[in-house]
Order: structure tokens, then sequence, then C-alpha cells
């Protein structure tokens, strides 16, 4: 089968309920013509999953439910295209750590009940790498739990990609929690605990590694669930961010837009909403303790991967760096590719409207103003 063909999979919303999905459109409206196939064929998903939700709900909740989480989770975080992939890929080879994996977020609600089926038909229908970049992908590699959760509620900013007209929207709501009322912070938290739960209940490991970019904007109440959690804040030079974007966008709405998407409108979204986002992080990051924060750059985890991850299981305080060395350096370990954007060349004007939107970041992350200074360089998991 052909790589092309592969990449044909199911929209992500095949794992959902009609529920949420009669909720999304209300709120965000219907399905342009062009896509109504696409859409046909997540709600049979949809439909033909119901037996199977419901007999996993009914047969597993009570012991989910019951499952102890670690009291002192470990969040990956930081800006969209900034690294955190990569670092939950590493950290991943820890064996103390439950992550949830692709099969988990694509059918969070029955993944216990069809696994093998579905298993199977991953394997079969999908790409060996991801959209975004070339990081490895198959049905049990570390994916970020925000795609679990755009299939458990509308508080997912995996919503914008589908309903991309009303990105900025679904950013303030799910991202920023702007305007919601205390119930609906309550059930997004109750929410995603659950998912945790169910995670560690199947794994069998009550720590959990989470990667998920929206959680940037979600720290106050992360702490309120965990006062123990602890974060790791991965960072890229904001020109890179910046060069990201229109690929970014271009690869994700053609897999998953529901309606026409505007790339160009999408960029300038971003230009707008990524100040907002990290000066809210740079603000809430005050109230996380000095020993549960490490701050990491993308450059400097993709030249020197495991000096950077002993730096930062020594600042968190983690166990067991041994184990995950001796993985990473193992005989065989994988050359990585590189992020979206590390080899798009900035124009004039591009560059100054970067600095002018989003210099007060340079300054903050400790980055030079100087565009010149933005090579990312790789290296192999043994780097040193």
């Amino acid at each position: 089968m052909s790589e092309q063909n592969k990449r044909r999979l199911p929209h992500f919303l095949f794992g959902a309920t009609p529920s949420l999905w009669r909720r999304l459109r209300q709120r965000y409206g219907n399905v342009d013509s062009q896509f109504r196939s696409r859409a046909a064929l997540m709600q049979f998903g949809m439909w033909s999953l119901t037996p199977e939700r419901c007999w996993e709900s009914w047969r597993f909740r009570r012991a989910i439910e019951q499952t102890e989480l670690h009291p002192a989770p470990v969040f990956i975080l930081g800006y969209w295209q900034s690294g955190h992939s990569l670092m939950h890929y590493f950290m991943a080879n820890d064996p103390q750590f439950a992550t949830t994996n692709l099969l988990h977020c694509a059918l969070p609600s029955c993944w216990v009940t069809i696994e093998p089926l579905a298993s199977w038909f991953l394997k079969r229908r999908g790409s060996k790498t991801r959209y975004v970049d070339s990081l490895p992908l198959s049905t049990d590699s570390p994916q970020g739990d925000e795609l679990a959760m755009a299939n458990l509620t509308d508080l997912s900013i995996y919503h914008g990609y589908s309903f991309p007209g009303s990105y900025e929207a679904l950013f303030r709501r799910s991202v920023l929690f702007e305007n919601l009322s205390a119930e609906e912070v309550l059930e997004w938290k109750q929410c995603y605990r659950r998912l945790l739960q169910k995670v560690a209940w199947h794994t069998g490991l009550p720590r959990l590694l989470s990667r998920n970019a929206a959680n940037t904007g979600r720290v106050r109440q992360l702490l309120e669930l965990f006062p123990n959690a602890k974060f790791i804040h991965l960072h890229r030079n904001p020109y890179r961010v910046f060069a990201a974007q229109e690929p970014k966008w271009e690869s994700l709405c053609g897999q998953w837009a529901l309606q026409t998407p505007n790339i160009n409108q999408l960029v300038t979204d971003t230009v707008r909403l990524y100040p907002v986002l990290m000066k809210k992080f740079f603000a809430d990051r005050e109230s996380i303790p000095a020993s549960q924060l490490a701050d990491v750059r993308y450059e400097e985890l993709l030249a020197n991967p495991v000096s950077t991850l002993r730096r930062v299981y020594a600042e968190l305080g983690l166990p067991g760096f041994e184990h995950l060395e001796a993985r990473l350096t193992a005989p065989g370990g994988t050359q990585l590719g590189q992020l979206a954007g590390h080899d798009v060349t900035l124009a004039p004007e591009q560059q100054e409207l970067v600095r002018r939107e989003w210099g007060f970041a340079f300054d903050a992350l400790g980055y030079s103003l100087d565009p010149t200074q933005t090579m990312e360089q790789g290296g192999m998991f043994g780097d040193d």
C-alpha cells in the first residue's frame, strides 16, 4: 500500500460520540460540501462504535474510577512546534511512566474492547511518520493526550483544525478557558482525570507522563488537580515557531478540516494568539514551585538529548535516569528528524513582524533577535 493511501485515515473524531458531534456543529457550524464524505465516514464510526463504548463503560468504569494516580505526574508543555513531541518521545522510553499512545487517543472510550482490530487497522492504514515532522508513528507510539480529549469534550484545540473559521474562539475557550463557567472547568478537570486514570489502569503504571501543548494555558487548573505535578516547558526560537505555522496548518487542515480553511488567516490568528498564551504562561509559572519546573530549549534537546534529559531529571528530582539513559544509548538508536519550519527562510518583512509582535518572548526565553542565530542541528541518541 502506498504511503499516500496509508495517510488516508479516518478523521480523528471517528472515536467521538454523536452527542459531542451535535454540540460541535451547533457551536461552530455545519460541514462544507467538499468535506461531506469525510464527515460521513466519521459519523459512521461514531454510531458503529456505540455498543463498544457502552460495554466498556459498564464493564470497567468502577475499576478505572478506583485507580490511584501518582501525586506527581509529569506534564510536558510549550507552544506548538516547540519540541515537546521530541521530549515526549525520549521520555516515553522510561519504564516508570504511563503515557497515552495513538490507540488511546484515537479511541479513548473503547480502545480496550477493540484493541486487536483497531491496532491491525491502524498498522495497515497508518503512516510510519507523523504528519508535521518525521518522528516515528505507530499504534503504541507516544501521543499527546489533547487528541484523546478531542474525542471526549468540546474543550479541545484539535477542533480548531476541523472548524478553522472558529479557531480563535476555540483557542480562547479550550486553551485559555476564557468565559467558561465554574461548572465547565470542573467538567473538563473530571474528564481529564478520568482519561489519565484509564491509561494508568490499563498500563498498570500510576505515574503519568503527559504531552499537551494546550496545557501551556492550563497550568493553574493542572496544579489544582495535582499540586505536586512536575512541569517541563519546551521552547524554541520564535522565528522558527513562526516559520512552522504555515506548513503545520496546511498539513493538519489537509487531514482534518471540515470547513474550508484560510491558511493566511490562521497564520494571522497565530501571530495574535502566541503572545496571549505565552504571557499567560509566564504569569502562571510563578505559581509553580521551582523544584517542579524545568525549562528546555528545543535546540539544546535536539543537539544533546542525553545530557539535557540528565539535567531535567536532576532539576525535577525524578528517579531512574539510568534506565532511560541505557535505552537511549543502546545500539540502534534512531536519528530523528526536524520539526516543521526548520528549513523555511523568512522574508525581511516576516522577521520584522515577529520582532514587533513577539519581541517580548526573545528576551523572556533567552533568544537573540538576530535572525541568523536560529540554526537547529540534530544529533543521535548517544550524543555524549
